[in-house]
């Protein structure tokens, strides 16, 4: 037993060891006080207890308040809209792209259109002015004329074709697209091209010194006034064939005529050649025309041989 006095631990004694103090009293009495400490001191842990549980759920609250109700429904309402916009955005951007492409395709053919018209102005303001002075514009060209050159004997191979295809369609014959409008186109750019590559072998053969795109653009130019006739030869098949196929002739007549000048248009002989330039000439042409001859009667053979098919066979 503890000594209310002093402090001192006693056993079961009455009296206190160190200070002889009472102590039976003071058990009687120490209950109370005891009691009271300990009422005290539970009073005091249950309301720690609290506190504690208090602070606890208080620090504890927020968690699972933001963890249980508020805090997942606005996320998953979130993550459900990302995913919705994103599934309405995906068709809405796969659009846009096809559109986009649409707009660049319709772009690109636009402008592929204006350069065609800017090239159709350039060369018809070229084929204007050369149609008024055809010798004289020839010895000025340069090689930027190469392409109207090219243009030129284009435009010379389709009227041909267009013309042996009216005029054959005209007859009633069946079946000569073919054989009325892509031979002929095919024969007379081989005819066109032949003569360039004559007048070529000739300047090498001469050894001229000279530029390719120049002998083009000249030759090109000096078909100008044959393309002037083979359009009216297509506007003539309706009025009069004989007309109209006297103006063809004549256009073929200008290919004869526009080679032999581009090469007279050098200084022939200029150095002591393996032949005389007469006789150069003169290949060149007969060649030209061996050509002209073998192409264009096959084609005319090969058009007119179902029309009278039936009065050979009898």
């Amino acid at each position: 037993m503890k000594c209310q006095v002093c402090n001192h631990e006693n056993g079961d004694a009455q009296f206190c060891e160190k200070c002889g103090s009472n102590l039976t009293g003071t058990h009687a009495s120490s209950d109370p006080v005891d009691s009271v400490t300990r009422t005290d001191s539970a009073s005091a842990d249950s309301e720690y207890t609290h506190w504690s549980s208090n602070k606890e759920s208080a620090s504890h609250q927020p968690e699972p308040t933001r963890s249980s109700s508020a805090s997942p429904v606005p996320s998953l309402v979130k993550e459900t809209a990302t995913v919705h916009s994103s599934n309405h955005e995906a068709p809405d951007h796969d659009t846009n792209q096809g559109s986009a492409g649409n707009q660049w395709n319709n772009f690109v053919q636009n402008e592929k259109v204006q350069q065609a018209k800017e090239v159709s102005k350039q060369y018809l303001t070229y084929f204007l002015s050369v149609l008024a002075r055809p010798y004289q514009s020839m010895k000025t060209v340069g090689e930027q004329h190469a392409l109207n050159g090219w243009l030129t004997m284009a435009l010379f191979a389709v009227l041909t074709s267009t013309y042996v295809l009216i005029t054959f369609g005209r007859l009633g014959a069946e079946g000569i697209f073919v054989s009325g409008f892509l031979r002929p186109l095919l024969f007379s750019a081989i005819i066109l091209v032949a003569a360039v590559a004559l007048i070529y072998g000739v300047l090498k053969l001469e050894r001229i010194t000279f530029r390719p795109k120049i002998l083009v653009a000249q030759f090109g130019t000096l078909l100008v006034p044959a393309i002037a006739t083979l359009l009216l030869a297509n506007l003539m098949i309706v009025i009069s064939y004989s007309f109209a196929i006297s103006l063809l002739v004549l256009s073929y007549i200008m290919v004869f005529v526009a080679m032999n000048t581009v090469l007279f248009q050098h200084p022939l002989n200029r150095t002591k050649a393996a032949i005389d330039s007469t006789y150069s000439v003169l290949i060149v042409n007969a060649v030209l025309f061996y050509l002209m001859y073998r192409l264009l009667f096959s084609t005319i053979a090969g058009l007119l041989s179902p029309l009278f098919s039936p009065f050979g066979r009898l």
